[in-house]
């Protein structure tokens, strides 16, 4: 006999298919031990074939699925001696505050976690009470091993409908069932294992930026490392075990590095003009470790943050302009039928639901407002400004002048109807405009564009300089070229916010088949950390006032429905949004033209938050 003694026991092991439930069939099946395995599990299992194994696949939250796979258990390998109530849910793809968890999340986390776990041992226990009575002994080894988690411990931010469910599983419900199952078997135990950060592929990148791992899994952490599944499965099968743990009952056994708590505020959360509070720093394995644990300070001397979020509805329209080429073919056009069909219903429901769809601008081509009618006017009823993109996403150079205002016009008349109110913000398509497009504008009487890059966090008024020459090398003088390009000369009524090519997803995120720079194969999270990081610069370094600067910065997010409302990257943008939504009062969500309406504002010495104008206008000027 082994030192567990588990040999020709028959363990019934749910959530199977996962990364800690793998490596427990895995263990209990080993020569160590010689158990008989029933995998259970809601997802299909791929294992190699072992004569000990028997594959079943079920939902164990609903109870005629769970009764019928132990029963089925039982009845191809006998009674079951073991149980792992392993299976179990999260989603590690949101961090919701508890105030803005959605209803469904929480029973459906609840419905697995908890009901789950609760019929799994019903059943569990109903099957062993029948085979004893047949047998007319008690079943030996009778043991439950339920998975618990650090967090139902320490708790967890972000994630309180997970958290709290294995509080009760690992504390209120083994502390109760260890009471009970003695009467139906006088050594029957229960016992739970929590889990720290384990080494899975649910959690695959989420550690990859050594701040996190340090932050999660190291400084709390006296071992300094993540488990790994097998950590976990040598632990069930010591409690499993009567010989080796067979006075241990009631009891939940972490398994997370010694861990002592969780750090509540990050270095990026920390404001660097904390008052009353040092804030020095000291070394942990060579990397800067904040002292303080202070929360980050609004100070009224510091200016906001304006969070310009926008989306581009281009659509079909993005294949027709600028994205026009002769081997466009239907599978292209899909794509833009998805951004009309499917991706603009995600993102109205997602921006509604973070309480930010009335604080935004939809920049709306006029090819999509009449294809996408019904789409179109649930973007209007949202609350949102509707601006304009062109109409058939056209660039300023595909056209004559004549055509340009034509375009203009047509989308005005298109946008005004639609909305009851004459559009006062453009961006050109593609970003490709010209200087013939400002005067139009401003004849036109828009308020902003948005099409340049001339600052990435500050709003100016639009350049008024002539055109920018290049050079003829092939047969002009030298002396021809060798010209500073005038750069100072600006509108004093059309407002530029700005834009750039690192605050947008299509680029990266998107594949386009006939583009030469298209990508598309970029990891949504390699993205969220790049704009994390423009946005923790600015605020640590940009927000400081004085005499000759606005009262706010301007962090501009350009989003595209075909893009940004793919399953596997919306998922990205609602957590960027959320975490944008965390620090505070100094940033807020605006639309475009109360944006520029600020800055004309505080530009023509009007009040504006902290009655201030741009620096950047003055070096402009």
């Amino acid at each position: 006999m082994s030192f567990l003694g588990l040999e020709g026991l028959h363990v019934f092991i749910t959530g199977a298919a996962g990364g800690i439930g793998t490596e427990a069939v895995t263990e209990f099946l080993s020569r160590y031990h010689g158990c008989k395995v029933t995998a259970h599990d809601l997802r299909p299992i791929q294992r190699p074939p072992h004569a000990d194994l028997r594959i079943v696949q079920g939902n164990i939250s609903d109870e005629d699925s769970i009764r019928s796979c132990i029963l089925s258990a039982r009845d191809h390998f006998g009674p079951v001696n073991i149980l792992i109530a392993n299976a179990g849910i999260t989603d590690e793809s949101h961090e919701y505050p508890i105030w803005k968890i959605p209803l469904e999340l929480w029973k459906k986390t609840y419905d697995t976690n908890i009901q789950g776990t609760f019929l799994t041992i019903k059943h569990f226990l109903q099957a062993a009470d029948s085979s004893q009575k047949q047998r007319g002994t008690e079943l030996e080894n009778l043991a439950i091993v339920i998975t618990g988690s650090e967090t139902g411990k320490f708790g967890q931010a972000g994630h309180t409908e997970y958290a709290s469910g294995k509080a009760g599983l690992q504390y209120g419900l083994i502390r109760g069932v260890k009471n009970e199952i003695v009467r139906l078997n006088g050594k029957a135990r229960v016992n739970a294992v929590a889990p720290g950060w384990v080494d899975t592929p649910l959690i695959e990148g989420r550690l990859d930026d050594p701040k996190e791992l340090w932050a999660e899994a190291q400084a709390t952490v006296p071992l300094r490392k993540i488990a790994q599944p097998h950590d976990v499965a040598c632990t069930m099968a010591f409690l499993a075990s009567h010989r080796a743990a067979g006075h241990i009952s009631g009891e939940c056994i972490s398994v997370d590095g010694g861990m002592e708590g969780r750090i509540v505020w990050k270095e990026a959360e920390m404001s660097t003009e904390a008052t009353s509070t040092e804030t020095s720093s000291v070394s942990v394995d060579n990397q800067k470790v904040p002292r303080s644990t202070a929360p980050p300070v609004c100070s009224s001397k510091k200016r906001r943050i304006k969070v310009a979020l926008s989306v581009d509805f281009d659509a079909v329209s993005g294949w027709l302009g600028t994205g026009a080429h002769p081997d466009n073919n239907m599978a292209d056009f899909s794509a833009g039928i998805f951004a009309g069909k499917v991706g603009v219903v995600r993102l109205v429901k997602l921006f509604k639901k973070l309480g930010i769809a009335d604080k935004m601008t939809w920049f709306i081509p006029g090819h999509s407002m009449e294809t996408f009618p019904q789409e179109t006017q649930m973007i209007v009823q949202s609350g949102c400004e509707v601006a304009l993109h062109g109409y058939s996403h056209e660039g300023a150079g595909q056209m004559n002048e004549e055509q340009e205002k034509d375009v203009m016009l047509r989308c005005i008349e298109l946008a005004t109807k639609l909305t009851g109110k004459k559009p006062v913000g453009w961006r050109a398509p593609l970003y490709q405009i010209r200087e013939a497009t400002f005067i139009m504008l401003e004849e036109l009487g828009f308020e902003y564009d948005t099409s340049l890059s001339t600052h990435d966090s500050e709003a100016f008024f639009a350049p008024r300089n002539p055109a920018v020459q290049a050079p003829d090398f092939s047969t002009q003088p030298a002396k021809s070229w060798m010209q500073p390009t005038t750069i100072n000369q600006h509108s004093h009524n059309l407002v530029e916010i700005p834009c750039n090519w690192y605050m947008e997803d299509a680029t990266p995120m998107s594949f386009y088949p006939h583009t030469s720079n298209s990508h598309g194969y970029v990891d949504p999270r390699l993205i969220e950390q790049m704009w994390k990081d423009r946005f923790t610069w600015l605020w640590n370094n940009e927000r400081e006032q004085s005499d000759d600067k606005t009262s706010f910065l301007v962090f501009p997010l350009v989003l595209h429905p075909d893009t940004s409302g793919m399953a596997h990257i919306v998922g990205m943008v609602e957590r960027f949004l959320m975490w944008l939504q965390t620090w505070g009062d100094d940033v807020v969500f605006e639309k475009y033209k109360d944006i520029a309406a600020a800055f004309k504002m505080e530009r023509s010495g009007g009040v504006g938050s902290d009655g201030v104008q741009s620096s950047f206008e003055n070096e402009q000027a």
